[in-house]
């Protein structure tokens, strides 16, 4: 018995190592050659998120940039809070059959911009100071090489309930990344920076108008033109704060890509990762159900389980210890939503996102 429940904790701590080994983050500001950069924000009913953000685009030493604000259908003061930012407003044309309302934002944003670097970003993404500067001179040590470069955000926490997304914070870094030992980076939709020739090389956002994760998909038509994806942790560059407006709105965002996530993902790293989960959860049972003997082992692997959680979350958000520490909690709201997402998806349910059905 005790080498099961050795053989369990080990097994947790090796698939944990082998999916998230390090996050690399953008390096320090180098000279370059200023370049002219176009800022392409696709918004709907963005007018709390957008002032943070704009006010963050600033004092930037690498880029002569214009700021695009593509409205796409808000229903609040999205257009004005832009205009009065100094920010080019483009009031996107009705949502035609086939396309999502950010590939289309995104598209109609590209055809106003006169940059040469196109950078996308979501509204409730902001930069820290000279983080605009630290990405651009990360894209310029590739600049001779057909690159697309994506930041996966810090998630900056505010509130209790947002701790419940720390499973689904590190599988997106997971799946998407290519921070493991297994798998390869492909893009995160907060942030893309790309240059005009390679976007236009992949047929950019019209190549993936229906998919509601873009990036992953788009990554594989940067590929099939020799581009190459590379893929940064945004500590210390941008962060987001992804559901300010209630736990229901962290359920619907997760919901609304559950499946399609997991669809996308490499079957290795899918596999390892149904392993990982399995391993830790299971960790947990040994301790409340292994007999008293052999209780101490399993408290044992308990911990080191919950410290990997713990240094794996903090390399992407601010997550607190003692949600690494009862990861069980998070775990089985993680597990709830997969399978409330699992269940929509067979029924066709369409999920609601800022007042649009997807």
């Amino acid at each position: 018995m005790i080498l099961i429940v050795l053989g369990v904790g080990a097994l947790a701590l090796i698939s944990g190592t082998l999916l998230l080994l390090r996050v690399p983050t953008c390096p320090p500001t180098q000279p370059a050659t200023p370049i002219r950069l176009s800022i392409i924000i696709p918004a709907r009913n963005e007018e709390d998120n957008l002032p943070r953000l704009l006010l963050s685009l600033n004092n930037c030493e690498l880029a002569t940039f214009e700021v695009i604000v593509v409205d796409d259908g808000s229903t609040d003061a999205t257009a004005a809070v832009a205009k009065s930012a100094g920010a080019t407003v483009l009031a996107a044309p009705p949502l035609p059959p086939g396309w999502t309302g950010k590939t289309w934002a995104c598209a109609q944003g590209v055809q106003k911009a006169r940059g040469d670097l196109l950078l996308f970003l979501d509204a409730d993404t902001w930069l820290v100071p000279g983080g605009l500067d630290q990405l651009l001179s990360a894209w310029h040590r590739h600049s001779g090489e057909r690159v697309a470069l994506s930041l996966l955000p810090f998630h900056a926490l505010r509130a209790p309930y947002e701790e419940l997304a720390l499973f689904f914070n590190v599988l997106m870094a997971i799946g998407a990344g290519g921070f493991g030992a297994f798998g390869k980076p492909k893009l995160f939709g907060q942030c893309l920076l790309v240059s005009r020739d390679l976007y236009e090389a992949c047929e950019g956002h019209s190549a993936v108008r229906s998919r509601v994760l873009e990036n992953l998909f788009m990554a594989d038509h940067i590929e099939a033109v020799g581009g190459r994806c590379i893929c940064l942790g945004g500590r210390g560059v941008l962060q987001v704060r992804m559901f300010p407006d209630g736990l229901n709105q962290l359920c619907e965002s997760w919901k609304k890509a559950f499946i399609d996530g997991a669809a996308a993902t490499e079957s290795v790293v899918l596999a390892l990762t149904i392993v990982w989960l399995t391993s830790i959860c299971t960790v947990f049972l040994l301790v409340c159900v292994a007999p008293s003997s052999l209780r101490v082992f399993a408290a044992a692997c308990y911990v080191l389980t919950a410290s990997q959680v713990f240094f794996s979350v903090r390399q992407i958000g601010s997550f607190r210890w003692t949600t690494a520490f009862l990861y069980p909690i998070p775990l089985l709201f993680f597990f709830g939503l997969f399978a409330s997402s699992l269940l929509g998806r067979k029924r066709r349910r369409q999920v609601n996102w800022r007042g649009r059905q997807i």
